[in-house]
């Protein structure tokens, strides 16, 4: 606890530097993009690649990654509105760079789901002539029935692409500007915060319908829960936010706050001894949702309130088919063992405790490999990346940097995972560690400064381009360069100025990083030692139960004998 309380104090300097950093590069980007205005009056350098996908239904893509000559230049996760705007027709500009004239080697890395269920890994190398001017690439996709194989081939065109929907793959640096809808959800945070619940429901009530208003009503919620004897103001708040989370028009993320206000209301009532009104909110969890192990295990615990065991254990046993690291999970375990007892099956009831004590002992195993495995490759690489790659075989870090320390990776999407992430334990642990508000910004502040890396990267090495191109271009007799020597030798001067600063730069992003992730190290750490404490409770509680058990047992056979006797 004292570890936690001294995160924020920690990261506080660091979240300065970082800011002060990103508005430097930023700074120096602008820089960049005007230089290259400039240098493709002289000299165009620029190659575009697009994204079709030819069959409409034949793949629903995971991730694309690309490689330029060998060097990571893309890796995009998609999503499903993403994936439907390509089934409609739409062309992605993944990637825009710039290359010197001559050949080139592009490598593309793509895994995804066929229509046949199967999960597909191909790689693609395709070889191209750089020549003067702007290069533009088509990568199409196809998987056609029976077998669904991917395909992939390219194209070369002059013209821009026309398509029904277009859309740039986010690989630019930068971040968007926060909602006004946003803007008055943290208005009402500070007032919540304050003690001013009254203030924070005015501000909540003048809020558009939607995610930001959902998650005010949640909060608020909870402290209607904890000020109130009775649940009821509680449960008009998370009915409000039931209403506000319907009209956000991101589905996934609409269904995952569902979820999570379907569960604290399922929880409030049942601590209110509400059984039936627990279950009907409980029931209305999806099963493929990150919620569902925890929402199993209270539905069960409601339905033996009620007397019913036999539905309680069917509860618990489905519970049981999750990772451990699920709160409710490891409980669902001594639940079944306690149900056999009250159900009057001691046998079962023994055995199923005895069950327990061995997952709980293999879970400790695997809680002790995770936190060697941060000590050694760090809590990004362990968790975030590992976990997603686990998940859906998404590679993660491709630079290479300083130790444990690796470069360049995709922004990390919490709601992605599904009924197919949910039963890997990485991934397990990892979204049981982002309910921590302070995880959530260690693991976003070392995914910006991956992303600050790649952009520096980038920058550098089209600037290393412009460097080569200029210098191409005043050697070559009758060129543009010729004609106005002094200003391609200007920008020849600047190009190397803003590559030197980039390069700083970049040196600055490597050990920012470097302390970013010893603070996210200290929070997974802190998390899995927590993790494990609760496995060893977990322990204490069954062995007492199986103590208890084996001596009802033998007083019960005492008492048989002298009733023989």
């Amino acid at each position: 606890m004292l570890l936690n309380a001294l995160v924020p104090v920690a990261a506080a300097p660091l979240d300065d530097e970082i800011g002060t950093l990103a508005t430097d590069t930023s700074a120096t980007a602008k820089d960049i993009a005007q230089l290259e205005q400039e240098v493709r009056q002289l000299i165009d350098t620029r190659i575009s690649l697009f994204l079709t996908l030819g069959s409409q239904n034949g793949l629903d893509l995971d991730s694309v990654e690309l490689f330029v000559n060998g060097r990571p230049a893309v890796s995009h996760l998609y999503t499903p509105n993403e994936n439907g705007a390509l089934k409609q027709g739409g062309m992605q500009k993944l990637f825009m760079g710039n290359l010197v004239n001559g050949t080139h080697e592009l490598k593309a890395v793509i895994t995804a789901r066929a229509a046949n269920d199967r999960f597909v890994r191909r790689e693609s190398l395709h070889n191209f002539k750089k020549r003067p001017g702007e290069l533009r690439l088509e990568m199409a996709l196809e998987a056609r029935a029976p077998d669904y194989e991917p395909h992939v081939s390219f194209v070369e065109f002059e013209q821009s692409p026309n398509a029904v929907i277009g859309w740039n793959s986010g690989t630019q640096s930068g971040t968007a500007s926060k909602s006004h809808q946003q803007n008055l959800y943290e208005k009402a945070e500070v007032a919540r915060a304050s003690g001013d619940a009254e203030s924070a429901g005015k501000i909540l009530a003048t809020m558009d319908e939607g995610y930001w208003s959902a998650v005010g009503y949640l909060n608020l919620s909870a402290d209607y829960a904890r000020n109130d004897l009775k649940p009821s103001r509680a449960l008009v708040a998370l009915r409000v936010a039931l209403a506000m989370a319907d009209k956000d028009a991101d589905a996934q993320r609409r269904t995952a706050l569902r979820s999570r206000i379907l569960l604290r209301a399922g929880y409030l009532a049942y601590t209110s001894s509400d059984y039936e009104k627990a279950i009907g909110f409980l029931e209305k969890i999806p099963l493929d949702s990150y919620k569902t192990p925890q929402a199993l295990y209270l539905h069960g615990l409601a339905l033996a309130e009620q007397g019913n065991h036999r539905a309680a254990m069917q509860s618990w046993h489905r519970a049981k088919k999750y990772p451990l690291a699920y709160p409710g999970v490891a409980y669902a375990w001594i639940g079944m063992g306690r149900g056999y007892d009250l159900a009057g099956y001691l046998g079962q009831a023994g055995e199923a405790y005895l069950a327990a004590n061995a997952a709980y002992e293999g879970e400790r195993v695997t809680l002790r490999a995770l936190s060697s495995q941060i000590e050694e490759q760090g809590a990004f690489k362990a968790l975030v990346l590992d976990a997603r790659s686990q998940s859906a075989g998404t590679a993660g870090s491709t630079v290479a940097g300083v130790g444990k320390t690796t470069l360049g990776s995709p922004k990390v999407e919490w709601f992605l995972a599904d009924s197919r992430t949910l039963a890997q334990p990485r991934m397990a642990y990892l979204l049981t560690l982002m309910e921590q508000p302070a995880a959530q910004l260690a693991v976003d502040r070392v995914a910006d400064l991956a992303q600050m890396a790649v952009d520096l990267q980038r920058n550098t090495h089209d600037l290393g381009v412009f460097i080569t191109a200029i210098k191409e271009e005043l050697a070559k007799p009758g060129s543009k360069a010729e004609h106005r020597p002094d200003n391609a030798r200007k920008l020849l001067a600047d190009s190397q100025r803003l590559r030197e600063t980039s390069l700083a730069h970049l040196d600055t992003v490597v050990a920012l990083r470097v302390r970013a992730e010893a603070v996210l190290d200290q929070i997974a750490l802190d998390f899995v030692a927590a993790q494990d404490q609760k496995m060893v409770f977990a322990l204490d509680k069954t062995e007492q139960q199986i103590a208890h058990l084996y001596e009802y047992l033998a007083l019960q056979e005492l008492d048989t004998g002298g009733a023989a006797r």
